[in-house]
């Protein structure tokens, strides 16, 4: 894995979502000893909203903490002992750069802070370079630039058997066999094809906390995108950083095609897709995938 102490990494989650689904990257880098963060965006887990708001302004809330980090590093910089700044963190060349990764709404989000950067850079002036945070590559799982889904209408009947195969996780968990008869009849068979305890714990716990921390504020503002048509593919030749674009094989909810169309207009991007996988594959396959984000990292980021 990547030892540059420069690089941060941004863990941005989806929708229902929040930033404890996000832990399981959050702590993965922070083992190897890079710095990670996974925000709640504005109306989902603790970042509260109280009035109506736009996608756009997760972009600008999202561009102030990188900012804001930035300034940190740099009134640190300017104002350590002579001491403090013999070390390499504290050095103008070591300035943090960031590694963006986003799962399904976090990812079509790192494309538009990406592109919020790019234009940033492009239209700053006399304004100083390093003032503005440098994004060094993307991780996009789950996520298009130009979603498309196909999930089927959901029936009563399924939400009612997702209800009881959280509840029997939680209650008899030994008993496997009956929580997942109950989930493969239910909303679960659309977000996840390995019916493992470990994934059932996963959606029982952090899916299940998401769904109820999100406010109406969010649900309205994802509602509107969705209304106005999301494209993004007509700016992604703009991007001319590595990425990494991930899918899942039977997702419904952004479908691999919608993927791979992203990681095709990419300048730089290589794209893997999980067969028997689906939309949550961060909880059927985390080591796998783990691995392979580690690979793309050592080739693409190592200083």
């Amino acid at each position: 894995m990547i030892s540059d102490r420069r690089l941060k990494v941004l863990c941005l989650h989806g929708h229902p979502g929040n930033s404890k689904a996000m832990q399981i990257f959050v702590q993965h880098f922070q083992e190897q000893g890079i710095t990670a963060i996974a925000p709640d965006l504005r109306g989902y887990g603790n970042c509260k909203a109280i009035a109506p708001f736009a996608m756009l302004d997760h972009i600008q809330d999202l561009a102030n903490l990188l900012e804001g980090d930035l300034l940190a590093h740099q009134h640190r910089s300017l104002n350590g002992s002579l001491d403090d700044l013999s070390e390499p963190e504290y050095l103008p060349e070591y300035l943090p750069e960031y590694l963006i990764l986003g799962w399904s709404l976090g990812g079509i989000l790192a494309i538009e802070l990406a592109l919020r950067m790019i234009e940033l850079r492009n239209s700053s002036g006399e304004k100083p370079k390093q003032a503005i945070p440098k994004i060094v590559g993307l991780v996009l799982i789950a996520t298009a630039a130009k979603p498309h889904s196909n999930l089927p209408k959901v029936a009563w009947w399924e939400y009612m058997n997702l209800a009881i195969a959280v509840a029997l996780h939680w209650i008899v968990p030994r008993y496997h066999w009956c929580v997942s008869w109950f989930g493969k009849r239910s909303l679960i068979k659309y977000l996840i094809q390995q019916h493992s305890p470990s994934a059932y714990a996963r959606i029982s716990r952090d899916g299940a906390r998401a769904y109820l921390q999100t406010s109406r504020y969010a649900q309205r503002a994802l509602m509107q995108a969705l209304r106005q048509g999301y494209d993004r593919t007509g700016d992604l030749a703009k991007i001319h950083i590595p990425c990494l674009a991930i899918a899942a094989e039977q997702d419904r909810h952004i479908t691999a095609a919608s993927t791979a169309e992203t990681a095709k207009l990419l300048p730089h991007c290589e794209f893997i897709c999980y067969p028997n996988t689906a939309h949550l594959l961060p909880w059927e396959i985390s080591d796998r995938l783990m691995a392979d984000i580690d690979a793309w990292c050592d080739r693409h980021l190592s200083s």
